[in-house]
């Protein structure tokens, strides 16, 4: 990466490598242990949940922003991005943050698979040097991917454009850009061999009277998540076969195990009277999902009237249009329970923090119905009648919509059902209706004025790495 890049990335290493105050231990002395491992993937999540992260930029605010779901009032803090500016002062503070933060977040991963590829398997307890390889390999994949969707062009857009610099390695020298289509296949090799690894995870399960049961550790990126993020990777890649079979996978495992370690959000759940005692995010369904341990702070000014000009939240006219409303879908549980009056104006509230509610901190980066989601798109064609059962199975059999989809759906009207799930579903979960949009080339952005095209999709990689790096995009 670039020079200033780089400086960076150097000092975020140090301080993980940092043990005591005023010392600082050599990176071999600290990847003597497990433990050394451990504490620096717990550093990597750490780092993902910051507000140049996750926390908020790459979560419920700039890049969820352009998807174009929220009423941005156009006087507060994120109307540049509403207008998809990406030149303005403020915007290009934030990109510059994504980019860097994200980077950070690679390069120790890149630390530690340096080391642990050195190490001797002896010293890892159990499984653990297989699990940890694995977490780093895919959060490596998932960390690109999601720089991919942010800097590069989809593949629908022009496959033989420029990727983001592909990474792998914790050095100083610049690394060449390759094409989107090449730099995909590095995720998804970084994420099949994840996948492997991850395999290994024995303690995900153990065995009953009544088969295997399994847990789910929702808060490290796992097994199912790796299968998740390779179904997303391909069906952006415009590989329908194999984003089918990594969605099957999650779907047939959770349809067929006797406790997946997912599942659907209980109804008992969306019958609670006390906020603090509802599900309103449905966590049961997370299959990768960050502790923010300051959410109430950010949370709970976004989502609410604190936020003033720069709270992020539908109007109760946007919501309404967004969950059909009018369609006598007003008791879908995502409209019903995802919105809180706070004065004289509805909030979006599934992800308030609550006093006393065990639901509180945890944000999704990816949740079981994108499985669903993307295999009805893969057999929207070839197989109908099980796309609009799988359409079917999230949005009445587990969002409370009344009216099935008719059995005679065409693959457009399909695709269009689709569409309007992702507008549902991900509502403040990270520019996934965005990426949707991008991921077909779509012209038109509902909410927005503007067309969907290169200057909309694609955010321009920072100046600095620009002119020390040579990139372009």
């Amino acid at each position: 990466m670039g020079y200033c890049l780089l400086a960076m990335v150097l000092a975020s290493c140090n301080d993980w490598l940092d043990v005591e105050p005023k010392s600082q231990i050599k990176e071999e002395n600290h990847f003597d242990r497990e433990g050394g491992y451990r504490d620096q993937l717990a550093g990597v999540y750490t780092m993902m949940t910051t507000q140049s992260m996750y926390g908020l930029n790459m979560g419920i605010g700039f890049v969820e922003v352009l998807s174009h779901s929220y009423d941005i009032n156009p006087n507060g803090a994120w109307r540049y991005a509403n207008d998809f500016d990406y030149t303005q002062t403020s915007s290009e503070t934030t990109i510059n943050a994504i980019w860097t933060a994200a980077y950070n977040a690679i390069a120790n991963l890149n630390v530690l698979l340096r080391n642990i590829d050195q190490a001797n398997p002896n010293m890892f307890e159990g499984n653990n040097y297989h699990i940890y390889r694995g977490e780093a390999l895919g959060l490596r994949g998932f960390l690109h991917f999601d720089l991919m969707r942010l800097f590069a062009c989809a593949p629908a857009m022009d496959s033989n454009a420029k990727g983001v610099p592909y990474v792998t390695e914790y050095a100083t020298g610049v690394v060449a850009q390759k094409s989107v289509s090449e730099t995909m296949q590095l995720v998804v090799q970084d994420l099949l061999a994840a996948r492997d690894e991850l395999a290994a995870d024995t303690a995900a399960y153990e065995m009953t009277s009544n088969g295997p049961n399994y847990t789910v550790s929702r808060n490290k990126f796992n097994y199912y998540a790796c299968c998740t993020t390779l179904a997303r990777a391909y069906l952006w890649m415009g590989d329908t076969q194999n984003a089918l079979k990594f969605a099957n996978e999650v779907i047939n495992h959770h349809d067929n195990a006797f406790s997946p370690g997912y599942d659907w959000v209980h109804y008992t759940s969306m019958q609670a009277t006390k906020r603090n005692e509802l599900d309103a995010a449905f966590t049961t369904e997370h299959l990768f999902q960050l502790v923010i341990n300051d959410w109430e702070d950010i949370g709970n000014f976004y989502f609410t009237r604190k936020g003033g000009a720069s709270s992020l939240t539908p109007t109760d006219a946007s919501a309404k249009d967004i969950y059909e409303f009018d369609r006598g879908f007003g008791n879908d549980y995502r409209l019903l329970k995802g919105f809180e009056q706070d004065g004289d104006q509805r909030f979006l509230a599934k992800f308030w923090y609550n006093e006393g509610s065990t639901f509180n901190n945890r944000y999704p980066l990816i949740r079981m119905s994108e499985a669903w989601y993307i295999a009805a798109e893969c057999l929207k064609q070839s197989n109908p009648a099980k796309a609009i059962e799988l359409l079917n199975t999230v949005r009445c059999d587990n969002r409370n919509i009344p009216e099935k989809l008719s059995e005679t759906l065409t693959a457009d009207q399909i695709q269009q059902e689709i569409y309007k799930e992702y507008r549902k579903e991900f509502l403040a979960e990270g520019g996934q209706l965005f990426f949707y949009y991008k991921r077909l080339n779509l012209s038109e952005i509902k909410g927005s004025s503007l067309h969907g095209g290169k200057q909309t999709y694609v955010l321009p990689i920072p100046s600095t790495d620009r002119e020390f790096g040579g990139y372009s995009n």
